[in-house]
């Protein structure tokens, strides 16, 4: 299994940095788990939502082929991170991307490109020299668990180019990490089944004495709640949806990783459904990409 650097947006680190804790692997859309990535070292939870600080920690910590893991926010333009100062709410979207994309070959000068970026030249500059930094590691693989950015293959191969990676990935859902509730066991069944019978739709696995329930109303958003008659069945359920060799043994906090439509159940971090919603940008293969940046408001795209 192949190991990867680990970091995390801190507006997430409450919920995704426990969770890679527990479960420190993250599957890729390949069915062999031989395919997927483990941490390697301590996880990173940013300090900012600012490009230059993911960038600085990549180029100082990633070896050169290696594998970045990245917990944060997206939408189908690309990532919920910033470019220069958040003030002026720039962030790593298509319209940069390609602004940037074009600097970088050479079609566009620094002082354009700063000014499309809403950056002052120095601060551009910076940026640039950290890019190429980045760049020049040659990456094999950098996968970002952020929300319905692998819906557009446009937003994700211009990510592709943007780090220089073999292969960009990211979900086409929404992606949510968080806590699950457990309190103490229902050492009674009577309490359990009422728990169960007061949830229509709760989900039950395991046998009577070991049985885990799980519900969730996803009109109220992705808070769920779960209730165990032990360790043994809570690890059961835990194990047949989150992936392998995780660090829970039915009595620690369990916290998941999902995605979903906030339609029907949220999929798992270890099912195979997951994995199918992972989409991937590879290297060399560009889709057609025609943006007009008439189109675009840097400080206005969701």
């Amino acid at each position: 299994m192949a190991t990867a650097k680990f970091f995390i947006d801190p507006t997430l680190g409450s919920a995704a940095g426990p969770y890679y804790t527990l479960y420190p692997i993250e599957p890729t859309p390949s069915s062999t788990t031989g395919d997927w990535l483990r941490v390697d070292g301590k996880i990173t939870t940013l300090k900012s939502q600012n490009v230059d600080e993911l960038l600085t920690a990549i180029a100082g910590g990633v070896s050169a082929g290696g594998n970045v893991v990245l917990a944060c926010h997206g939408n189908k333009l690309g990532l919920k991170l910033f470019l220069g100062d958040p003030k002026q709410d720039v962030h790593l979207e298509l319209q940069p991307l390609d602004a940037i994309r074009h600097n970088l070959e050479g079609s566009e000068t620094d002082d354009e490109t700063a000014k499309i970026l809403l950056m002052k030249p120095d601060a551009y500059a910076k940026l640039k020299a950290l890019i190429q930094r980045v760049q020049a590691l040659g990456l094999s693989r950098v996968d970002v668990r952020a929300c319905n950015t692998g819906e557009n293959d446009v937003s994700m191969s211009a990510l592709q180019q943007f780090f220089n990676c073999d292969v960009f990935c990211c979900p086409k859902m929404l992606d949510s990490f968080g806590p699950i509730g457990l309190g103490a066991f229902a050492s009674d069944p009577a309490t359990f089944d009422k728990w169960v019978k007061d949830r229509p739709g709760a989900e039950v696995s395991g046998s009577r004495g070991d049985r885990f329930a799980f519900y969730q109303n996803l009109a109220k958003g992705v808070n769920s709640e779960a209730i165990a008659e032990s360790a043994k069945g809570a690890k059961a359920w835990a194990d047949s949806k989150m992936p392998p060799g995780g660090n829970y043994t039915g009595k620690n906090q369990l916290y998941y990783h999902a995605l979903t439509n906030l339609k029907n159940k949220m999929i798992f971090a270890g099912e195979a459904a997951f994995r199918s919603e992972l989409a991937e940008a590879v290297k060399g293969k560009v889709p057609s990409r025609k943006v007009d940046p008439k189109d675009f408001d840097l400080r206005s795209a969701p």
